[in-house]
């Protein structure tokens, strides 16, 4: 059976090499449907599938905290704590980490560093993932004793791969830090970390309940799930929610493993796109079901000859699936070989929008897969044509009539079909593709509250001096502003005597940036709802709204006296969203408003709204407070100019390595460019639906063209005959458009319903336009009419010009 098989391969491959023309289309067309899957499914396979690279990654979990209204919150130390201590009968480690921008001092100019302040729990939690040296314990968090795990990129770029790097001391922030250990090359978490030290938030007057910025991660027990583990933190956050009303009511945990929380931003979006790439495939199988069709119907009298000399109908069917086997592992091929550079494409096309724990690439894995389903679609699509063509019937070839005999019918009828659903799948495609670029367009035109023109934005790191455990906060804040504070304002004096800057301002964070500031709980005095919720905090420089165009719609902005006259603030803004939904939406000016201490700060302004977690979501209640405020040296700048924005970036490098050479400067871009990469993801996606949509529409463009040439071809006799007997040019065209109308009517019927689908599975990643928009909708149905009519226009122009006498000798 193996050794017939074989044989039936050989003679597939030479029949087809006979027919280059047929070979390259069939491998080209499966090619195109193979390699978008292969390239999705990479992807796909490298961001959601994979385990992750650590020692036991199917039990790591992230842990969030949920309390309405805010999802996957950052956790403050003491119910970090409280968790830890309370939850060992789920979990084996308990740890967290923190975010902290820190600069490398030594040799060479200063190097901002992506580094993370971790508990000692975070190690136990990665199994200690260390190459040299160890980490740190309970007893050094405590104490503050200044230690440092470096990643080991930064241990080979900056530090040579020194083996006697455990010892020395580096200088981080203006402090000395000793090199405790440094990180197996595979490990980074998070995965852009170069450099881990202690969280020291034991004992800090930081580590209130008020206050959040722990991200918690954590090791299953053996046999526990994630489920599980949500029952035991319930009771936790239940007990904690009682003795703690003011600040824990309503709280709960989420537990989420960590791959499913690190891929969650792009599960939706990649389950679209892979669904589209199979939608692609099914066409370009679909397409090549097509072709085999016609080559099957042309060698219908050399197939009924073989089955009148005795070859049966299982025979021949089966040197047909051999021919369709060898298309398949050429296309499959063809397709992996194109998947390569596109996967490639794919990671480059936004390199942040990856995790980066694992690299795209194509492994056996995807390789099976890609060839499993790619087999199983191209057989499905091969069976039945190859079936019918090997039921020729020998009496009818005898007699020499196989080329008018009725079965084809069938077959003309079977390529009808499969060309109908070729453009009611593109139409399905171009739809989405539709939806969400129209979605992108409206997203683009929406008002941020900011003028991003001409502006020219980087962020800078100020070493700043750390809380001690036990050390009074308010003494340890005058410290730090007192330090602060005139390099900020020797920064801000610098660049604006740069030749073309109109406005300059330092805060922490950019407006209309997606990122997320500080928050905290807060109170209006005289409100009987007491204590709310928290609330994002700003500090802005005195420019600030100037340089961004953000209006003043009440009272002023902040001079430069404001912050300055004591530790606590003694003046703020609100936005008019805080305005509104917490001072009644009546005149705010002088309204006072409790933060950071008893102490109530007057209200001296009200500005306009910036929709700063992103173009999609409404501005929410915020409030500003002076940059001289400021007790951390991360800060944004902005500069607002006159003439091209990225033409002050080289003096704006300059004055920066004048005034302060210790803090490096780096993502300096325009604000539009700020603002546009809030859109990235819903950039990548509205891409390669588009992409995925032009190649269906292709596809099912050539198909449409093949069958009607086809079809063409066969009525020459038919269509000379009419000619002869009078029928005009005109009358030519409307008898094979007649033909192609057949296929692209039912294709458009079946294909909005297609559309309709598709647009309920895209509603949440879409923005200002509904799931079926009419406009959308007749907008791809005219663009698919167009394509499939042109797509005719051919095969009818070739068919009006055909000269009777020469038809009329065609047999």
């Amino acid at each position: 059976m193996i050794a017939a098989f074989a044989d039936d391969l050989r003679l597939a491959w030479r029949g087809l090499r006979a027919q280059p023309t047929f070979l390259a289309t069939a491998v080209l067309t499966l090619a195109l449907g193979i390699g978008a899957l292969a390239a999705i499914f990479t992807v796909y396979d490298a961001v959601l599938l994979k385990p992750l690279p650590f020692a036991h990654g199917d039990r790591l979990v992230s842990v969030t905290r949920e309390q309405p209204p805010y999802r996957g919150s950052d956790s403050p130390v003491p119910q970090f704590d409280e968790w830890r201590e309370r939850s060992t009968a789920a979990f084996d480690a308990f740890g967290a980490y923190a975010p902290e921008t820190m600069n490398l001092a030594g040799d060479g100019d200063a190097l901002r560093l992506a580094s993370y302040k971790v508990t000692p729990g975070f190690w136990d939690v990665f199994a200690r993932p260390l190459a040299l040296g160890r980490a740190w314990g309970d007893d050094e968090e405590r104490h503050n004793v200044r230690v440092v795990v470096l990643g080991d990129a930064l241990w080979r770029t900056r530090f040579g791969a020194a083996a006697d790097i455990v010892g020395r001391d580096v200088v981080l922030n203006g402090d000395a830090y000793r090199v405790v250990g440094v990180a197996q090359a595979a490990f980074r978490f998070p995965a852009d970390a170069q450099a881990w030290m202690p969280t020291y938030a034991p004992g800090h007057a930081q580590s209130r309940r008020d206050m959040s910025f722990l991200r918690v991660v954590a090791r299953l027990r053996d046999g526990v799930t994630a489920t599980q583990a949500r029952d035991v933190l319930r009771g936790v956050t239940d007990w904690q929610a009682a003795t703690f009303p003011d600040t824990d009511a309503g709280l709960s945990a989420a537990v989420e493993p960590l791959q499913d929380a690190i891929g969650a931003k792009l599960r939706t979006p990649l389950q679209m796109l892979l669904a589209a790439s199979a939608l692609v495939l099914l066409i370009a199988c679909a397409n090549l079901a097509n072709l085999m069709l016609a080559r099957a119907q042309d060698r219908h009298a050399e197939l009924a000859l073989r089955r009148a000399l005795g070859a049966g109908q299982r025979r021949l069917a089966r040197q047909l699936v051999a021919e369709a086997l060898v298309v398949t592992a050429l296309g499959v091929f063809a397709g992996l070989a194109l998947a390569w550079p596109a996967t490639a494409a794919l990671a480059q096309l936004d390199p942040g929008l990856l995790p980066g724990y694992t690299a795209p690439s194509l492994d056996l894995r995807v390789v099976a897969v890609t060839g499993l389903v790619a087999g199983t679609t191209m057989l499905a699509f091969a069976l039945v044509p190859a079936w019918r063509a090997a039921a020729a019937d020998p009496a009818l070839a005898l007699r020499g009539l196989s080329r008018g005999q009725a079965g084809t019918r069938g077959a003309a009828r079977a390529r009808r079909v499969l060309v109908a659903a070729e453009l009611a799948l593109a139409l399905t495609l171009l739809a989405g593709a539709g939806l969400l670029v129209d979605s992108l367009r409206r997203l683009g035109g929406v008002d941020t509250g900011v003028d991003a023109r001409q502006v020219l934005t980087a962020q800078f790191s100020i070493p700043t001096r750390v809380l001690q455990p036990g050390e009074d906060l308010d003494a340890w804040a005058g410290q730090a502003m007192s330090a602060l504070g005139p390099r900020l304002t020797a920064i801000e004096e610098r660049l604006r005597a740069i030749g073309g800057v109109d406005a300059v301002s330092l805060s922490f964070g950019l407006p209309a940036s997606g990122i997320a500031s500080w928050s905290s709980a807060f109170e209006v005095v005289g409100d009987p709802a007491g204590r709310q919720p928290a609330v994002q905090y700003r500090f802005v420089s005195t420019d600030y709204f100037r340089t961004f165009g953000i209006p003043v719609e009440a009272g002023r902005a902040f001079d430069a006296l404001d912050g300055t006259r004591a530790l606590l603030p003694t003046e703020l803004l609100v936005n008019r969203a805080f305005a509104t939904r917490f001072l009644g939406g009546g005149d705010a000016i002088g309204r006072e408003i409790r933060t950071f201490g008893d102490a109530p700060i007057p209200v001296v302004g009200v500005v306009g709204d910036v929709r700063q977690a992103g173009l999609e979501r409404e501005a929410q209640p915020e409030l500003y407070f002076p940059l001289a405020k400021a007790i951390k040296g991360e800060i944004a700048i902005a500069l607002k100019v006159r003439g091209d924005a990225l033409a002050f970036a080289g003096p704006l490098r300059e004055a920066m390595r004048e005034v302060a050479p210790d803090a490096p400067v780096y993502a300096v871009r325009t604000l539009d460019t700020v603002i546009g990469s809030t859109l990235a993801l819903r950039r990548f996606n509205a891409s390669l639906m588009a992409v995925f949509a032009g190649v269906a529409l292709t596809l099912a463009a050539v198909g449409l063209y093949g069958v009607v040439a086809y079809t063409v071809g066969r009525r020459r006799r038919e269509i000379g005959l009419r000619q002869a007997l009078g029928a005009d040019a005109r009358a030519i065209h409307r008898l094979v458009l007649r033909s192609g109308l057949a296929m692209l009517l039912p294709g458009i019927a079946f294909g909005v319903v297609g559309a309709l689908l598709v647009g309920r599975l895209v509603a949440s990643q879409l923005y200002g336009v509904g799931s079926a928009d009419p406009r959308v909708l007749a907008g791809v149905v005219a663009v698919l009419a167009v394509v499939a009519l042109a797509a005719c226009l051919v095969p009818t122009w070739r068919a009006a010009r055909v000269a009777p006498l020469e038809a009329l000798r065609d047999e």
